[in-house]
């Protein structure tokens, strides 16, 4: 187990314990949580991360000098040794803070009653997803132990409609029980920039081709080996220089390149690998494909929307992220489909303005993040009020 915060700076502050596998730089999830914990105001609020897979490439760095604690302990299960731990783990941090923010919602029926032995006044689990995982045996497991999530937490989150029916239920959501959290992002900061393009399309030797971009781990979910069906249609109508521009690591990358090596695809994809300047990346791209079998509320779609680039995405993600110019296609339909959506693709439109589009629908960081300060503090006096009341 590992503290890394500033136990006196942060006595008079809300502090906000978020449960995640790691603290990935490749995580969705906790480019969400970065995104807000940069912009909430830490004077008043201060964020913990309890976390159980070490990686190497990680937010740790940031998150302690934004002041944040992390916190490494043992990988979940049903053991009475790791009960044992999780109960240390929360006593020891002596009623310093006093919500849960669970992530992993899986483990709610774990972590949930017993942060509440400590003085915890508010547990919260967040849906980021449309599915419980892409791996059929995780699948069953994560099914069976988020029934009944709505009674074992005392708020229920979500980053879209169709991530919080899929985890609370069609009624739970009707009834205005989930509180939408959106995946928000600093949209100025992806605004496009010509001189950025440049230089990475030099960089990469991109100068006369078309770039079709991806940004996403390599897991299942992702649904690379679609790009391979794709870019066999394009070569089947003799589209000439186009190149898949594919951002991102994982487990099935090395995999997916000998497929591509295979095919004889080589020079028609870059691997970019694990890169910060996600934002001039996507300058230098001309549209930006999608083709996942799910996801909750992409966040890398929303950047490429506020770059200015057209997107192309499965109709299995969620209909919010669809903002300025997009197109859905069924996977069922075929990369035929896909691949002549591609070629109906004009890059002649301005660029420059596409953020405000995206700022404009709600997902600007900067009100987003204060509005989540306030519902810390909103449930914090709400939890407050009925343990007085109880103890009456």
């Amino acid at each position: 187990m590992r503290n890394n915060g500033n136990d006196n700076d942060k006595k008079n502050k809300l502090k906000v314990m978020h449960l995640v596998s790691s603290l990935a730089r490749n995580s969705g999830v906790m480019h969400v949580i970065m995104n807000y914990y940069r912009n909430i105001n830490r004077e008043n609020i201060q964020f913990g991360f309890c976390y159980f897979v070490e990686r190497k490439n990680t937010f740790q760095e940031e998150i302690e000098s934004l002041g944040g604690d992390v916190f490494l302990i043992s990988r979940p299960n049903l053991s009475l040794w790791f009960r044992k731990e999780l109960n240390d783990f929360f006593e020891g941090l002596e009623a310093s803070y006093r919500i849960l923010h669970i992530h992993e919602v899986y483990l709610a029926f774990l972590f949930s009653p017993i942060a509440k032995k400590y003085n915890v006044v508010a547990t919260l689990a967040h849906s980021h997803a449309t599915k419980y995982s892409d791996k059929p045996m995780n699948a069953v497991r994560n099914w069976f132990l988020c029934r009944g999530i709505n009674k074992k937490t005392d708020f229920q989150l979500s980053c879209s409609k169709a991530a919080g029916k899929f985890l609370y239920g069609d009624r739970h959501w009707d009834d205005g029980n989930v509180i939408l959290i959106n995946n928000a992002l600093n949209c100025k900061k992806f605004q496009f920039s010509l001189d950025e393009r440049q230089i990475i399309r030099k960089e990469f030797a991109l100068e006369d081709r078309f770039v079709i971009g991806h940004i996403g781990r390599f897991i299942e979910q992702k649904n690379h080996v679609f790009f391979l069906e794709i870019a066999k249609e394009l070569c089947n109508k003799q589209m000439s220089k186009f190149v898949f521009f594919l951002v991102g690591d994982g487990p099935l990358r090395k995999q997916f390149e000998e497929k591509v090596e295979a095919l004889g695809f080589s020079e028609l994809f870059v691997f970019a690998g694990n890169r910060k300047d996600i934002p001039a990346l996507l300058s230098a791209m001309d549209v930006f494909v999608l083709p996942s079998l799910f996801e909750g509320l992409p966040v890398s779609c929303l950047e490429a929307q506020a770059s200015g680039l057209p997107v192309v995405l499965s109709s299995e993600i969620t209909k919010e992220v669809g903002i300025a110019d997009y197109t859905y296609i069924d996977l069922r339909a075929g990369a035929k489909k896909w691949a002549d959506s591609i070629m109906e693709i004009n890059n002649k439109k301005n660029r420059e303005s596409a953020y405000k589009v995206v700022l404009g629908r709600g997902y600007d960081i900067t009100s987003e993040a204060k509005k989540l300060e306030a519902l810390y503090w909103e449930i914090l006096g709400k939890c407050q009020q009925l343990t007085v009341k109880g103890d009456k």
